[in-house]
């Protein structure tokens, strides 16, 4: 499914005061289509590979000069047309969620406050609000990084990197106090749901949550938590979008060696990704690495420091947020995941790594 037409599926699950307040992402994708046809400085991809540029010894008719310069002519004239269409589409959608953060984090408050004891629908009300504010941004964020990609691909032009580096002080970005409150409500939700059912702090698995912390959630423990405390009706949805992951792929290339490596993942630490599969590949000092990662919340900040990170090592960052999770995310090992998702029927199948003095 492409991602237009995964968003509007998506949108349809949004209360109607929050639809105009997402990017239109169509009709970016339309600007780029008919407006940027034939226009990419990136000659060597713009033709067909059996295409060949001739030498002309006449320099008062290059025909090779002509074209890079009517390229160039308009892609300086389209580009900041398009830069400026995102840019109305990215502050349209972060002044909404500055207002609807705004309501939500009061929400939260009241139902946090020691002094008051919220009912459940109270507490699932709130954490409704929020997970539906999360998705809200993850879903915008997704639609300006492939308007992004779609851009650099018709145009030649790398912006992508600079963009988001350059939308990464905006408060749907920074904005961390509420994915800082979401531990605390899923903690007092449990609380209140386990003293309805009889279930006691310490009737919870310990390994389900930090020695010495009482029934304070660990990442992805506490929906299981939820279940056993007996949740109501309402609460079956809102467990299931705990559950939910995204699934991104992330790609650096640079000369700094290792340092690319140790790059990618503190900032795949930082975030607390899961890791479902990597590839690596070095000569000399350059080296490629690639990883596909769950990101549990959508705490899109990962992708403003990964490209600092890009920065910082001269390297090229490339990365694809996909549409959908992928089938094997549950299974018990990379190997198995990875033998799994090949699309070959009826085939064997091998994998293997090999490690020596050398490295992997």
């Amino acid at each position: 499914m492409k991602y237009g037409s995964h968003l509007s599926q998506q949108k349809t699950e949004f209360p109607d005061a929050w639809q105009a307040h997402f990017v239109d992402y169509d009709s970016l994708k339309r600007f780029l289509k008919t407006q940027m046809v034939d226009t990419s400085v990136h000659l060597a991809t713009a033709f067909p590979r059996s295409h060949t540029f001739a030498w002309n010894a006449d320099p008062s008719s290059d025909q090779f000069a002509d074209l890079l310069g009517a390229r160039l002519a308009r892609v300086s004239s389209l580009t900041p047309e398009f830069v400026r269409m995102l840019d109305a589409e990215v502050t349209k959608f972060n002044a909404y969620f500055v207002q609807v953060k705004d309501a939500t984090k009061a929400k939260i408050g009241r139902a946090l406050d020691p002094e008051h004891m919220p009912e459940v629908a109270e507490l699932e009300a709130a954490l409704g609000d929020l997970l539906l504010l999360e998705r809200f941004v993850f879903l915008n964020f997704t639609a300006v990084a492939k308007a992004l990609k779609k851009h650099d691909k018709w145009s030649g032009l790398h912006i992508r990197e600079p963009y988001l580096m350059r939308a990464s002080g905006l408060p749907f970005v920074v904005s961390t106090s509420l994915l800082k409150l979401k531990p605390e409500l899923l903690a007092r939700l449990t609380a209140v749901l386990g003293g309805k059912h009889g279930v006691e702090a310490n009737d919870i698995a310990p390994a389900n949550r930090p020695a010495g912390e009482g029934i304070e959630p660990t990442r992805g423990a506490l929906p299981n938590d939820l279940t056993r405390a007996g949740p109501s009706a309402n609460l079956g949805p809102l467990v299931e979008l705990m559950h939910e992951t995204q699934t991104v792929m992330v790609s650096l290339r640079g000369p700094h060696g290792t340092d690319i490596i140790g790059g990618v993942l503190s900032c795949l630490s930082k975030h607390q990704c899961q890791i479902v599969d990597f590839s690596l590949s070095r000569l000399h000092h350059d080296v490629t690495f690639g990883v596909l990662v769950h990101l549990h919340d959508r705490d899109v900040d990962l992708f403003s420091d990964l490209a600092k990170t890009a920065q910082r090592w001269d390297g090229t960052l490339s990365f694809d947020v996909q549409d959908a999770r992928l089938k094997a995310s549950k299974l018990a090992s990379a190997a198995q995941y990875a033998l799994s998702e090949a699309p070959y029927a009826q085939r064997a199948k091998y994998m293997a790594t090999v490690v020596n003095e050398r490295g992997l």
